[in-house]
């Protein structure tokens, strides 16, 4: 497979995994003890989607990813925000659409804060160890973008709620370097289908 068909697969999954993940996210799921948004397990398929983009097209993909990640949620986020505000016919009930699409300012701004933030540390991290192995540069880069997207969200949505702040952070974050440390193998695969961006061999492991 080319480098750009392989690129543009894995940017149209980035983005409808991120698209699906804000449509999901406020049905809550219980995990044994842990009580966390359905959308948890997709979602933290963005993280590594995110890597094996950097690793198909380098630093300037990933930046593009990060614009236009940031562009599709907040166009998600908007455009559900302004239909739920239209005027309805009286026959149509639309309680199924508000529970959907209707967040709350406080909630779009935490989501795209958080996003912003955490895509931009995952992108510089990744692109500092691209001497290291895949493994490396996908843990440490996920571990502080999983932490910091999850605390930045769940501190501006919810802080002065009442709701359990620590206990809703530990258990996401705990969740999304699971799944991340699962689907290393993507990215190892990404980068021996196509090499560094810079035409280099790729690096071993």
């Amino acid at each position: 497979m080319q480098r750009s068909n392989l690129l543009t697969i894995l940017i149209a999954l980035y983005i409808a995994a991120e698209l699906v993940s804000n449509v999901t996210a406020g049905r809550l799921v219980q995990l044994g003890p842990l009580v966390v948004p359905g959308a948890i397990f997709l979602y933290s398929l963005t993280f590594t989607l995110r890597d094996a983009v950097h690793t198909a097209g380098g630093w300037q993909a990933a930046k593009a990813l990060l614009w236009g990640g940031l562009a599709a949620n907040a166009l998600l986020a908007c455009y559900g925000l302004l239909v739920n505000v239209l005027p309805k016919p009286g026959f149509f009930q639309d309680a199924a659409y508000q529970a959907v699409l209707g967040s709350t300012l406080r909630v779009v701004v935490a989501s795209l804060a958080a996003y912003l933030i955490s895509t931009a540390l995952d992108a510089l991290i990744f692109e500092r160890l691209k001497r290291r192995g895949v493994a490396v540069r996908v843990l440490a880069s996920n571990a502080v973008s999983t932490t910091l997207d999850t605390a930045v969200f769940v501190t501006l949505a919810f802080a002065g709620t009442g709701a359990p702040l620590l206990s809703l952070m530990l258990g996401q974050i705990i969740l999304k370097m699971l799944i991340s440390l699962v689907l290393i193998p993507l990215v190892h695969w990404v980068r021996t289908r196509v090499g560094e961006p810079d035409g280099s061999r790729p690096l071993a492991a």
